[in-house]
Formats: structure tokens, C-alpha cells, sequence
């Protein structure tokens, strides 16, 4: 099947869960994934429990083989920044070996490189001695809000030996990534509330002003250098492994190139013992991802705004645990916010760290599986794998632990230059067609 033409079928799929408008979209994207399972002969159906349905599909069950969990995720993100985009955001368009799209890279792209690796197994009459399982959800972009009510009530059906994603960062084409650690999410939004309405900037100088005291409360939760200004928040950060800082030496490129990448004047590093490189990984976070308050028009109005909010969210790394977090979180803004404001706090994303010491993997069907992942990246994309911790989340990984008992195998085909959630995102057409021959030939030699 050409890789082009399934993606753009995919993308014209406008499935954004965070907007109710696009539900045919979202339906869509589970219809294009069911019809390809059933030209597959695969089982496959939707499955509710009260959110996005997610798609559920495997092959023949047969005793005594291994069986694995192949997981992705239909949502993408809006594409509300329209005048940013160099074409629609919801038509794949192919530039300079790029395709471009909303979901390109994030996910559509990366589980349909294993998709259409199979189906190309399948459709040349070859055999997967494996028995495969494949959960496709909806929610991935929203916190995967219904997902621990799924693994729960499907816990039988979706038994296996592990879990295959391919939702991760690579550096290049040549060097890729095996990612061994997630950083959990804790996402709030904070309000404060000074008065009843909007006042006369002429009663100033004794009216509490909201953008004010939002800002003091904002400024206090960073020390100089970054680092996260509550009592207690680093007390569960444990030092990262030796394999893993020699990991990062192997990276081919510098804090120097990141910070060209990005366009940053410079780095703000909260511990100065770890590069920046090795800030993203295995420190936490505490960001501000918005705010808002007071008159936001041309010109100038002069009032008191009474108002003002902040969204917040903290990256976590392994070993700190999301509900203590959200105490101390909680704890530190009350007691911050000025006695003359009114607080709110409104708690939305939690999810957990996740990580795996490669060093000291029990599971011999995982352990089996990385010897073969090694020797399969280097003979398909020229390099054995780099072992890394990423500075994202997914929030199915730890769920998938911790109600199914089963770790992931989280192969990245996104790279920086992918742009995910913002505009022009897209995928890099090689990388993609070559992860699609790795995992064919990986999928073939699993026994």
C-alpha cells in the first residue's frame, strides 16, 4: 500500500478531540483504521467506555507464542494558527521530501509506518509468528482520560508479553532513538480574583489588581537559573544511572546546535551540574503555557482588571509521584496568593513517569526483544540505537504498567524539524518508509 496515499486519506481525517465540532472527523479517522484492519482480514471494531472510542483490533490468537500490544493514537492537535500554514493543515502535501499535515509526525505518521508494515507482511502471503494486538485511541492529546477505564474493563483481552509505540523523538534519520523514560504531567489552571468587575483605573493604588498578584504568585515558583521554587518538589528526583549519562555522550550534537535549533539567546539551567541536553531529560519542569487578564484590545483601558488566570503544568521525572506533586503545588499557591485575593485552583492532566533500566530488565520476552531492536535499527538506518530518556509524556505507557503490567518499547520516527503541535508539522518521507522496513523485518523475526 502506498505510504502517500493511506497518510493523506488519514490526515483529510480532521480528528481533534479537544474540539466537539470536529466528532465526524474523529469518526472518520476510526472508520479509515477499521476498513484497513478488515482488507488485512484483522478483527477489528470500535470500543467506548464514555470518551473518544478507541480502535481495537488482533490478528488470530495462537498459545504459546509471544504476543505484543502495537499502540497509537488517532487525535491530533487543532490547527488554529491557519495564517502560519504554508497549505492545509488537513491536505497532505509533499515539499522537499517532507510530508506535511497536522498528524504527520504526531501520531499518524509513526504507527502507520508499523500499520502498513504489517499489512505489507501480510498482503505478500508472509507470515507474523506473533500474535499482535493493536489498541489505536482517540483521547492521546487530552490526557487519555478514559484509557485507565479501558485497560481496566479490556485487562483480559489485552493481555501481552509487551507494548510496541512508535510516539517518540529520534535525533536524525541516522541516529535513532530507544526512549527509556517519560516524564509524567501534572496540568492546572490558576485563577486570582481582587473585586466583583473591571474597575476605574482612578480608584488605583488601593484596589487589588489581579494581573499583579498573578504575576507575584507566578515570579515566586522559580528560583535565579530556573529552578522550581516549592518546598519539597525535588525531594523524590533521583540522579540519573551511569549508562544513561554515558548515553548522552554519544548524542551528535550540543547544547550549542539546541540552542541554535531554537532560536533561544540562551540556556537557563536550574542545576548546574547537568547540561541543557541533560536538563530535558532528567530534571522536572514547572511552565507556564498561558495567561491571561485584563484588556486585550488595541489601545489603552484604563482599568483595574479584577480577573487574571494561568495554565501551568509540570513535567515529572521517575520516582516522583503526580498526587504528591499536586499537593505541593496546591499548598504553595495558596500560600502565596496575596490575604486581599481570591484563589482558585482547577487541576485537569495528571499522569505518571514512566522509566526502564535497560541495565535490569526482568522480562526475558523484552529482554529478547531489545537484543533484536539493536541489531534491526542498525542494519536498516546505519547506527544501533541511542538509549535516552525523553522530555515528553504519553500517558498510556504508565497506565499500560501499572494496569496491564507491561512495559513499551517506544521507538521514535519524530525529530525536532517535525514541528509537532505547531504549524507546517510534517514528517520526514525517508525516515518514515524506512521505519516502515524496520518493522517489517522486525515484526517477521519475533518468535
Amino acid at each position: 500500500m502506498d505510504m502517500k496515499k493511506f497518510l493523506a486519506d488519514y490526515i483529510a481525517c480532521k480528528s481533534v478531540s479537544s474540539d466537539r465540532s470536529c466528532a465526524a472527523g474523529m469518526a472518520d479517522a476510526r472508520r479509515h483504521l477499521v476498513k484497513f484492519f478488515k482488507s488485512l482480514s484483522i478483527d477489528a471494531r470500535e470500543i467506548s467506555v464514555g470518551g473518544h472510542a478507541v480502535v481495537f483490533a488482533k490478528t488470530e490468537q495462537k498459545p504459546n507464542r509471544p504476543t505484543i500490544l502495537v499502540y497509537g493514537h488517532y487525535d491530533v492537535q487543532p490547527a488554529d494558527d491557519l495564517e502560519l500554514w504554508d497549505s492545509d493543515p488537513f491536505t497532505l502535501v509533499e515539499r522537499g521530501g517532507r510530508l506535511y499535515g497536522r498528524g504527520a509526525s504526531d501520531n499518524k505518521g509513526g504507527h502507520s509506518a508499523m500499520l502498513l508494515a504489517i499489512g505489507d507482511t501480510l498482503a505478500a502471503g508472509e507470515k507474523i509468528f506473533a500474535n499482535l494486538k493493536f489498541v489505536i485511541e482517540g483521547e492521546e492529546e487530552i490526557g487519555s482520560c478514559s484509557m485507565p477505564r479501558f485497560l481496566r474493563e479490556m485487562r483480559d483481552e489485552l493481555g501481552a508479553d509487551f507494548a510496541i509505540v512508535a510516539d517518540t523523538w529520534s535525533l536524525d534519520e541516522k541516529n535513532i532513538v530507544i526512549t527509556t523514560g517519560l516524564r509524567g504531567l501534572v496540568g492546572c489552571e490558576i485563577s486570582v480574583r481582587g473585586c466583583s468587575s473591571d474597575i476605574h483605573s482612578g480608584y488605583g493604588g488601593c484596589i487589588p489588581n489581579a494581573i499583579g498578584a498573578l504575576a507575584d504568585i507566578c515570579s515566586s515558583l522559580h528560583a535565579n537559573g530556573g529552578a522550581i521554587n516549592i518546598p519539597g518538589f525535588y525531594d523524590a528526583v533521583t540522579p540519573p544511572e551511569e549508562w544513561e549519562l554515558l548515553q548522552m555522550k554519544r548524542l551528535p550534537m550540543s547544547d550549542a546546535d539546541m540552542q541554535k535549533l531554537f532560536g533561544i539567546k540562551q540556556f537557563q539551567l536550574p542545576d548546574a551540574r547537568f547540561s541543557a541536553l541533560e536538563t530535558m531529560r532528567f530534571l522536572p519542569t514547572l511552565e507556564f503555557n498561558g495567561i491571561c487578564g485584563g484588556f486585550q484590545g488595541d489601545g489603552i483601558k484604563t482599568i483595574i482588571p479584577h480577573v487574571a488566570s494561568a495554565k501551568i503544568t509540570c513535567r515529572l521525572v521517575p520516582n516522583q509521584d503526580a498526587e504528591s506533586v499536586k499537593c505541593l503545588l496546591q499548598k504553595t499557591l495558596v500560600d502565596r496568593c496575596p490575604k486581599e485575593m481570591l484563589l482558585s485552583v482547577k487541576f485537569e492532566q495528571a499522569s505518571a513517569p514512566y522509566w526502564i533500566d535497560v541495565e535490569r530488565i526482568k522480562n526475558p520476552a523484552f529482554v529478547k526483544i531489545m537484543k533484536l531492536v539493536d541489531s534491526e535499527i542498525e542494519d536498516v538506518f546505519g547506527n544501533g540505537p541511542i538509549y535516552l530518556r525523553d522530555g515528553g509524556s504519553i500517558g498510556i505507557v504508565p497506565m499500560m504498567k501499572s494496569i496491564l503490567g507491561i512495559d513499551s518499547l517506544l521507538i521514535g520516527l519524530s525529530t525536532a524539524d517535525d514541528n509537532i503541535h505547531g504549524p507546517n508539522e510534517s514528517i520526514s518521507l525517508p525516515m518514515v518508509e524506512k521505519g516502515r522496513k524496520f518493522f517489517r523485518s522486525l515484526f517477521s523475526k519475533i518468535r
